[in-house]
């Protein structure tokens, strides 16, 4: 069996050629991204444009120089035949002071490449850049085996991506999102699972939560909206923040913590984890209809064997992210409605303030 490949590419060994290199002007971001793809195409091995290739990096969140880098997602582009509008390039949601890296992933081999630029590149002149090889711009390349079948074979090599944090640090993040993608996920499922910065099964629960309430309580028109009571919270919110544009600034998502009693207690009577509750708001009539949720985590985990999980410690989320896929298209199957109310304007404002338990103002518990 031939081993994962686990290395940081010894750059002096590495002869890439510059040779077409084009950046406007100074365009340090442009450039940056035209040489990851030039780098990442030679190590996986890729012809511009491959369906089996994705493209990921948090070019346009990161800042260079105090400056933003969207323009490193240009060059990424044009360079590698990856684009956003075709469900293999996206951007990863992460705060504007974190180090910019670009990654690639190719499904067919299974392996993927990480790098980060040199900072020492970012303060030569136009001139010097351009006599530097491509690969020369990262400090760290990484090529390291990704397929999750291939890795919970050979769990050794997983524990030192891990443990030697081969991605920096994004190794579950990163391997998240591609193993999924690899399974066919769709195009807003990966759009919202980026926007998160990874991928886990509470955001695969929201997505199915939003194809729940679609089927059951459909927008009919331009007045309605979706209004997210988030309590229990967790990472579901994001999805309904991307696809919903449920947002608390627009009044639409108010997210507050569940007592363990309560959350209990609402347990022990519909035999179901509360997952929040959701109102189609009408807002030209001002009135609505809501409906409390309940997700059976404990069957999807009983479902996938991972009750008990005795494999590596950093496989179980990974496994249940791939394993929860099929679930997408059944959401009915792990969801229940525990309640659907009527909601006008006194109801709603009661659910929605600060220091009022929803599900004690709908007489829930």
């Amino acid at each position: 069996m031939i081993r994962q490949i686990l290395c940081l590419i010894t750059l002096a060994a590495c002869c890439i050629s510059i040779t077409g290199l084009v950046a406007a002007d100074d365009d340090l971001a442009y450039d940056l991204g035209t040489r990851a793809a030039i780098v990442g195409m030679d190590l996986l091995k890729f012809d511009a444009g491959s369906e089996n290739v994705l493209a990921l990096t948090n070019a346009g969140h990161a800042k260079v120089k105090g400056m933003t880098t969207e323009r490193a997602l240009t060059g990424l582009s044009e360079t590698s035949g990856l684009n956003n509008g075709d469900n293999n390039l996206f951007q990863v949601n992460r705060p504007d002071w974190k180090p910019l890296w670009f990654y690639f992933f190719n499904k067919e081999s299974g392996l993927a490449a990480y790098m980060e630029p040199d900072s020492a590149f970012y303060s030569m002149s136009k001139e010097e850049r351009d006599a530097l090889p491509a690969d020369k711009a990262f400090s760290q390349v990484s090529l390291i085996m990704v397929d999750l079948d291939k890795m919970l074979k050979d769990p050794a090599d997983g524990n030192v991506t891990f443990n030697k944090k081969k991605f920096s640090g994004n190794e579950f993040s990163l391997i998240g999102l591609s193993n999924v993608w690899a399974a066919g996920a769709g195009y807003d499922f990966m759009n919202a699972a980026a926007f998160h910065d990874h991928l886990c099964p509470g955001i695969t629960s929201g997505y199915m939560i939003i194809k729940y309430v679609e089927n059951n309580l459909p927008i009919t028109n331009s007045s309605e909206i979706y209004v997210d009571i988030g309590s229990p919270n967790w990472c579901k919110e994001d999805a309904y923040q991307m696809i919903w544009d449920s947002t608390p600034g627009k009044n639409s998502m108010y997210v507050m913590a569940l007592s363990p009693e309560d959350e209990a207690a609402l347990k022990a009577k519909y035999g179901i984890r509360p997952a929040g509750i959701i109102i189609r708001w009408n807002d030209a009539a001002k009135k609505g209809t809501g409906i409390a949720l309940g997700f059976n985590f404990d069957q999807v985990s009983e479902e996938l064997g991972l009750v008990n999980y005795t494999g590596p410690s950093w496989a179980p989320k990974l496994v249940q992210d791939i394993g929860m896929m099929p679930y997408v298209d059944k959401p009915e199957s792990v969801i229940k409605t525990l309640k659907e109310f009527p909601v006008d304007e006194v109801n709603l404002t009661k659910m929605k303030t600060a220091g009022n338990n929803p599900y004690k103002v709908l007489g829930m518990i």
